[in-house]
């Protein structure tokens, strides 16, 4: 934040001067209203897209909402006029543009949990046999204090979840994107089952999309995906799949079918939790840079009652109906307390976007530096608010991929490494050990006060439109531990950017980033 009232005031000696010249608190104040009836406008214009077949409802809201916007805009125009003229008046300079419209204000989330409230709404649900709807999974978690927590990589986090896996003895739980009929899906494939046939309740959740269960391929042939998910059926493991199109409930929502589940989630006996970007694909394990968090506590009950509920949700039913039951197998009292603040946070479709929140209120208020690991910052909205950062002395660094793991999305994201180095953004290009330099991590971290690490990247359609979770902290020690474990080592074994030299070069960047930015869902 600037060490004044923000972007539309002053200091305080001079509110008189405001007064006069027509910058209030009274006029920030109508700005910021404008700015949330604007965003109240935009969801209701979404959600009409999404849900509704009635497209004279679609006109409606759509118009709504440009009239929001023309009126916000109007009115954030003409109070940034005020306070430059007031700015010069002053000091005799002109105050430079400024980057943003307005410090980001987390609007309040229509229901905010205990991780007890959490719990007893999952049981509930799975005791009663009640329908489980979208609604259910618009989750938004209080803080806990009660956690430790641990960031892993590479094969630590295979060995230590592995190790986590073979040791469960009442349930198995997991939400996965990525999964392949490779050696590591078997490796995982034989394990669960090994574990189901010892009697263990072990539940997957997979997205069909990212479990390569809905192509062209399944339609004509038996796959190799389609015979490892026959292998875990035929095993005991309880398999449900996500996708949008069978979800949908009316044609609008059929039509609006371009959502995925893209959450990673390992949680065993509820007691051990993992959260972050690893996927079941050996790719995954052998060349991608990626993180997960090893987390006990409360967190992990907050963990539990967003994968149940998907589990229920998605038409997966559970051993037991017993509410002790349940509760013994899935959500018993943590094992071990740490003192690690953490909440585990969602996107979820025309829903709650706490991460999306996070990340903007934590690039607003960092003062001294913001390190962000991501493939695909591709969302204009976010760029612009890593630049103000930088432009406003914060040390902002980046770190990216130097090998693509999508070249469309890698050539939108530097599309915009111009604008932020002249911002003053540190752009390091990871190449890392030899085969890991396809960064797939995702996490943020701000003044040794805030991390957040899981699965949501920085493009549009994560933070919109996709099922995604991270867990975030504020344990200064834990931040600490991310800071030097993670980003000082990347930054160590990266290279700064350096733009295309050659005017041919030039031209492709923009002609594909250009490109790429019709696939990134409008915000």
């Amino acid at each position: 934040m600037r060490k004044t009232v923000g972007r539309f005031g002053l200091v305080a000696g001079i509110s008189g001067f405001l007064m006069f010249s027509g910058m209030t608190p009274a006029v920030a104040g109508d700005i910021q209203r404008a700015y949330q009836t604007m965003q109240q406008a935009l969801s209701e214009y979404r959600d009409a897209v999404t849900e509704q077949a009635d497209q004279n409802l679609v006109r409606v809201k759509r118009d709504a909402y440009m009239a929001a916007k023309t009126a916000y805009e109007k009115l954030s125009k003409t109070a940034s006029q005020a306070t430059d003229k007031v700015k010069t008046q002053l000091t005799g300079k002109a105050e430079a543009p400024a980057t943003t419209t307005q410090t980001y204000v987390r609007e309040k989330a229509a229901s905010v949990l205990t991780t007890q409230q959490g719990i007893e709404r999952t049981i509930q649900k799975a005791v009663s046999g009640e329908k489980v709807v979208e609604k259910d999974l618009d989750i938004s978690f209080k803080e806990t204090n009660d956690n430790s927590l641990e960031l892993q990589t590479g094969e630590t986090f295979w060995q230590s979840v592995t190790k986590d896996l073979k040791s469960a003895k009442k349930s198995i739980t997991i939400q996965m994107f990525g999964m392949e009929a490779d050696k590591t899906g078997w490796e995982f494939a034989k394990l669960l089952a090994e574990k189901a046939k010892e009697g263990v309740e072990v539940i997957l959740v997979a997205d069909r999309s990212g479990a390569r269960m809905a192509g062209f391929k399944n339609l004509t042939s038996k796959t190799e995906e389609e015979k490892l998910f026959d292998f875990y059926k035929a095993n005991g493991i309880k398999v449900v799949f996500y996708d949008r199109l069978t979800k949908a409930t009316t044609a609008g929502q059929k039509l609006d079918f371009f959502h995925f589940d893209h959450r990673k989630k390992f949680i065993i006996d509820g007691e051990i939790g993992y959260v972050g970007g690893y996927t079941l694909q050996q790719e995954s394990r052998e060349k991608k840079h990626d993180m997960m968090v090893r987390c006990q506590g409360s967190v992990v009950n907050q963990m539990q009652s967003g994968l149940l509920l998907s589990y229920l949700y998605n038409g997966g039913k559970l051993a037991s109906n017993d509410a002790a039951t349940v509760r013994a197998r899935f959500f018993p009292a943590p094992a071990k307390k740490g003192s690690s603040n953490a909440r585990m946070t969602y996107n979820i479709p025309r829903g709650v976007h706490d991460v999306h929140d996070d990340y903007k209120q934590q690039i607003d208020s960092a003062q001294k530096y913001l390190y962000i690991i991501n493939p695909y910052i591709t969302n204009k909205d976010l760029v612009e608010r890593i630049a103000a950062a930088a432009k406003r002395g914060v040390d902002v660094r980046l770190v990216h991929p130097a090998s693509a793991e999508n070249p469309l999305n890698d050539a939108n994201t530097r599309l915009y490494f111009d604008k932020l180095q002249k911002a003053g953004v540190k752009i390091y290009m990871y190449e890392g050990e030899k085969g890991l330099g396809k960064v797939h991590g995702k996490g943020l971290i701000a003044d040794d006060k805030f991390a957040s690490i899981g699965s949501c990247n920085m493009d549009t359609m994560a933070l919109r439109h996709n099922y995604e979770s991270n867990v975030a902290s504020k344990d200064p020690e834990f931040v600490k531990q991310v800071r030097k474990d993670l980003f000082e080592k990347d930054f160590a074994v990266s290279k700064l950017y350096e733009p295309p030299k050659s005017l041919w070069q030039r031209i492709k960047l923009k002609t594909k980033g250009t490109l790429a930015k019709f696939l990134d869902r409008w915000s």
